[in-house]
């Protein structure tokens, strides 16, 4: 079976804040600390720097174990970047498996990607202090089922629960009447 590519448009917001945590992370790509919106690394409130420096610290090791096993490295695109490798997806499916059914399962997911155990163990580390800093400040990546959705988020419930858009209301965009121009819904 083919793999379909997917785009940052495909993605949730949850799901650009996943993958951009994890981009920046793995490229060593940081934000300093901003004191007019007291965060750090774009979005995270600065008490989480110890804990974005712990995954990083994790990414590294599982590079640096990479190198000296002479294996490719992650493949993993820089930030800014619009499409996404299959292993950023499986990262991506990494941290909502970590946030929904803990991180055991998250092992299983990668056992096709990195057979050594060690190798798991520092993703699966990595994924799950990202997942906690997205918890955190109120990022979850859902693995329940919603029947409606707008139309921006109806690609990325297709990916996640397997739902057939026909099974779906769709909350399409739509031109407004020139009658409701300048009202306001209570």
């Amino acid at each position: 079976m083919t793999r379909t590519p997917l785009f940052l448009s495909d993605l949730c917001c949850c799901e650009r804040l996943a993958l951009w945590s994890i981009r920046c992370l793995i490229s060593r790509y940081r934000l300093p600390y901003c004191h007019e919106t007291r965060t750090t690394d774009g979005m995270f409130p600065a008490s989480f720097r110890p804990v974005l420096d712990a995954a990083e610290r994790a990414f590294e090791d599982a590079a640096q174990h990479l190198r000296e096993a002479g294996q490719p490295v992650l493949d993993i695109n820089p930030p800014g970047s619009q499409g996404l490798s299959a292993m950023e997806e499986r990262f991506l499916q990494g941290i909502q498996t970590v946030q929904n059914d803990g991180q055991k399962e998250v092992f299983h997911l990668l056992a096709d990607l990195f057979p050594e155990r060690l190798m798991q163990g520092y993703i699966v580390t990595a994924l799950a202090l990202i997942s906690d800093c997205m918890a955190g400040i109120g990022h979850w990546l859902p693995r329940h089922e919603r029947k409606t959705a707008g139309a921006g988020a109806l690609s990325s419930l297709a990916r996640w629960k397997k739902i057939h858009p026909a099974e779906m209301r769709v909350l399409w965009p739509r031109d407004i009447p020139q009658a409701w121009t300048g009202r306001t819904l209570h």
